[in-house]
């Protein structure tokens, strides 16, 4: 029997699986990810959030796995609304850490609030950017890591493409092994005001736009402020079609690295046990 707990931040949604015991294998988990996560045919998720032993002072270790099954390193939404998941079920105290295959995490819950420390984000050599084309559309880009990969659309106005569109163009520039040889996450962001910023993430390993990415927030905040030199230190308030995330950011002197924070909504919707018919695997 599978219990689960479904969790979201922002719409950006997970189906919590508890292996503190080690019951589930790599493998297992990422079969179980590709078969939970389809909507309409099984519960429905953007990945699976694994918790499992922390150690070396951890209050636990957090894996995410990716709808196709990959395993990524890093969710910025998924570790605040398992933040969250662990604070509710007394896992962990409204300040904890954690560790993640990006590295360790702070998170600090007041429901339904989340909010991360996310660290320091490389800028250097890491960090590059141009102009580049797709569909027909020139777009100025960053590619930055927040954890996981992002490279940064810039658009002068949001709503010029439809979703069908944005989602067509993430495909692509995501797959583009030649200039991405991993892959990237795919952010388009328009900036609304100063503090303020429209954007919508194609997720690698989703293969599709999603509610809200965290860390697509983070990487957008960023990417605005690299572009416009701004200052030192600012709060970016970024709208995803799912919610709100806060992105605060203080970059170091010369702006090899900025430390960023991501605070915004987090739920736990539902907990229960899996039926076997939704683990049957649909012929091809």
């Amino acid at each position: 029997m599978i219990e689960f707990t479904k969790v979201h931040g922002n719409g950006n949604d997970f189906i919590v699986l508890e292996n503190l015991g080690g019951g589930y294998s790599s493998e297992e988990l990422a079969r179980l990810a590709r078969l939970l996560c389809r909507r309409g045919h099984s519960l429905g998720a953007d990945g699976v959030l694994a918790v499992e032993p922390g150690g070396d002072g951890f209050d636990f270790t957090m894996r995410l796995f990716n709808a196709d099954g990959s395993e990524a390193e890093m969710c910025g939404n998924g570790a605040r609304a398992l933040a969250r998941y662990a604070f509710e079920k007394k896992l962990a105290g409204a300040s904890m850490s954690f560790s993640t295959l990006a590295g360790p995490v702070r998170a600090q819950v007041e429901p339904p609030h989340a909010e991360l420390d996310m660290g320091n984000i490389p800028l250097g050599k890491e960090c590059f950017g141009g102009t580049m084309e797709s569909w027909g559309f020139k777009f100025p880009y960053l590619f930055l890591t927040v954890g996981v990969p992002h490279c940064v659309l810039f658009m002068e106005d949001y709503d010029e493409l439809d979703d069908d569109i944005k989602a067509e163009i993430g495909a692509e520039v995501s797959h583009d092994f030649s200039l991405f040889p991993n892959g990237t996450n795919v952010t388009f962001v328009q900036r609304l005001a100063r503090n303020e910023a429209r954007a919508v993430t194609y997720e690698r390993g989703v293969e599709e736009l999603t509610e809200s990415c965290g860390t697509g927030c983070v990487a957008a905040a960023i990417a605005l402020e690299v572009l416009e030199q701004g200052a030192p230190e600012r709060a970016v308030r970024v709208q995803n079609p799912g919610g709100l995330n806060e992105v605060r950011l203080n970059f170091a002197s010369g702006g090899a690295s900025c430390h960023a924070r991501l605070k915004g909504r987090t739920a736990l919707v539902a907990e229960g046990r899996v039926l076997e018919d939704a683990l049957f695997e649909e012929l091809a």
